[in-house]
């Protein structure tokens, strides 16, 4: 009985942390956002942003 309680309890964690996870995105890539894109969350950078990761970019490329 102890076995199935715990097996209920895991199933119930892992079905908890991927509902957390479902509408967030993978990465937040710029730190200055205009807004989020309604249907799937996902953060619209500003055009200073953008313009300041691709110099990043540029610097560090090996």
């Amino acid at each position: 009985m102890t076995d199935k309680r715990e097996k209920a309890a895991e199933d119930r964690r892992e079905q908890e942390n991927e509902a957390k996870h479902e509408k967030t995105p993978a990465s937040d890539l710029y730190g200055r956002i205009e807004g989020k894109d309604p249907e799937t969350g996902v953060e619209i950078p500003t055009e200073d942003a953008v313009e300041d990761a691709a110099e990043w970019i540029k610097e560090n490329q090996r």
